[in-house]
């Protein structure tokens, strides 16, 4: 299948071509800019599978009136409203921004809500075009499924790949409900993948997986995953890697006989070698270095597997009811990255942010 887009800027036209590959099946055609409701009705009618905008479109007094200039969510939300009256012809809307016009610019909770599928920065498209090419790819293949299925009220939940008995994963209320009052595929795909996609719970990346096996690499083991069907074929999994996290937990009963979160990494590790032949190492704890540790989670920051007595609660107003709780290992707290991640931490452990910051890691096996 091969899909055709655009990009809209007033300086780069690079960027489109960058993300065009005839190989990969996406053509993107660069798109100057124009009055925003002029250019918004010719984007939409010219029926894309998806259009991909720069947030700062007003540099270029020569492209427009300076009277007349709009910035990226101002055409995304143009956009929006057109396909909230045609959904048959929604498409994903992506914003790529260089990453100081981001920072000082651009807030999705306060500037622009919802409005883009994804964010990319021009330094990451220019230096690893091909993955931020296969995630576009997948909106646009993730859009059709779910347009596809859109006058179905419940068969919206097809799109997730599951039937039968299997389908109580992810018939919760709350998603379902969301999905049946989705107004648009947008808002849909949203809530799939802001909800789903990129938040632990229904479903677990491998970084999530590798936690709860307590290893340093899910590879050694990835193919034994794939073998007992672990893996997610369902929306938008061909740009995110994704596991069913209810299929994971199955599995892993029967091949650790407990919870494999009671155990330590090293047992995991060794269980998964005497069972597998895998090889797996056992992950090490960033705070103290020990692989006797019972790995939990990865870290909302530093993404390394952690366990809860070295953490802290993350802060996540948008956290669905389905999805579980990110956490901040201690070392990311001491160090300051979560500042730097701009991830906060909650207000149920913050009295504990100032007692990590003075605590020693020599001899710390037992903090």
């Amino acid at each position: 299948m091969s899909y055709n887009g655009f990009f809209v800027d007033d300086l780069d036209e690079i960027y489109a071509t960058l993300l065009s590959s005839v190989g990969d099946g996406l053509a993107i055609k660069y798109r100057p800019l124009d009055e925003a409701a002029s250019l918004a009705g010719e984007l939409f009618n010219s029926h894309p599978d998806i259009v991909a905008v720069d947030f700062r479109l007003d540099e270029n007094p020569e492209m427009i009136d300076p009277n007349k200039a709009y910035n990226g969510s101002g055409l995304a939300q143009l956009l929006r409203d057109k396909a909230a009256a045609s959904p048959e012809y929604d498409f994903p809307i992506v914003l790529i921004s260089a990453e100081d016009k981001l920072e000082r610019f651009y807030r999705p909770d306060g500037t622009a809500h919802d409005l883009f599928d994804r964010i990319y920065k021009k330094d990451e498209v220019a230096e690893s075009p091909k993955p931020v090419r296969a995630q576009l790819i997948s909106l646009c293949k993730g859009y059709e499924d779910i347009k596809a299925v859109w006058r179905g009220g419940l068969e919206r939940l097809s799109v997730f790949g599951l039937y039968g008995e299997e389908l109580t994963a992810i018939a919760n209320q709350e998603l379902r409900a969301a999905l049946i009052s989705a107004g648009a595929p947008h808002i849909a795909a949203s809530i799939i993948l802001k909800g789903v996609i990129d938040r632990p719970g229904l479903l677990l990346s491998d970084n999530e997986l590798s936690a709860r096996l307590g290893i340093a690499d899910l590879r050694p083991i990835e193919s034994v995953l794939v073998d007992r069907q672990i893996q997610y074929q369902g929306v938008f999994s061909g740009g995110w890697r994704r596991w069913w996290a209810h299929r994971f937990d199955d599995w892993a009963r029967t091949v650790f006989g407990a919870r494999p979160t009671t155990m330590t990494g090293s047992a995991r590790a060794n269980v998964l070698n005497e069972n597998f032949g895998a090889n797996v190492k056992a992950a090490v704890s960033t705070w103290n270095k020990s692989s006797d540790e019972r790995f939990a989670f990865s870290c909302a920051v530093c993404e390394r597997p952690g366990e809860i007595r070295h953490s802290v609660a993350a802060f996540d107003p948008y956290a669905p009811k389905h999805s579980h709780r990110k956490r901040i290992c201690w070392d990311c707290v001491q160090t300051g990255r979560y500042v730097q991640a701009k991830i906060e931490v909650d207000d149920v452990d913050a009295n504990l942010v100032e007692d990590v910051m003075t605590k020693s890691r020599d001899g710390d096996a037992n903090s």
